[in-house]
């Protein structure tokens, strides 16, 4: 009898990491496909980007990421921080997107440096407390995030255009 108790307990513990593992990569594949990465002042070659000051990463946040972050006891802190704000009365009428920059070198960062669709980001776009977010001059090996949003009609259409300064790259959005 007792055998059999071990035995089923193992089951169940077994049955839990399998499911942990799908929800991890669930997270990935979803973190995947709603991040756009632009690496600010670099020159590709071949596979690798050269001279760059920093990388960017626009993670465009929506029900399932913020479901999947939760719902993933792996996920990081970074991300269920910021997925936090989604659904708040500050993200009405709004999409919602974070931002994670890390600098290679040093750089000069400001709100206005950064556009997302047709909106040119202001402090008031923040939704991470303005102690956190990274802006004015920024040291090497820096690595913050932030959330921010945007009004909705400034992503309209299936792909968003997000820049920092001259710089820019596109996502294909996912159905919304």
């Amino acid at each position: 009898m007792m055998l059999k108790k071990i035995a089923a307990l193992l089951l169940v513990l077994v049955f839990f990491a399998a499911a942990g593992t799908a929800g991890a990569q669930e997270l990935e594949r979803l973190l995947e496909q709603r991040t756009a990465n632009l690496w600010f002042e670099g020159e590709p070659l071949g596979d690798l980007i050269i001279g760059a000051r920093a990388h960017f990463a626009f993670i465009y946040v929506d029900g399932k990421l913020v479901e999947a972050a939760w719902s993933d006891p792996m996920a990081p802190d970074w991300l269920k921080n910021n997925v936090s704000f989604y659904g708040g009365k500050e993200t009405r009428k709004k999409t919602m997107f974070i931002i994670r920059v890390r600098t290679v070198k040093n750089l000069t960062l400001e709100h206005s440096m950064i556009s997302i669709g047709s909106h040119v980001l202001t402090p008031e776009d923040v939704l991470t407390n303005r102690h956190f977010v990274p802006v004015g001059e920024l040291p090497p090996d820096l690595t913050a995030e932030f959330a921010v949003v945007v009004p909705a009609a400034a992503v309209k259409g299936k792909t968003v255009r997000f820049a920092v300064g001259d710089y820019a790259t596109e996502l294909e959005l996912p159905k919304r």
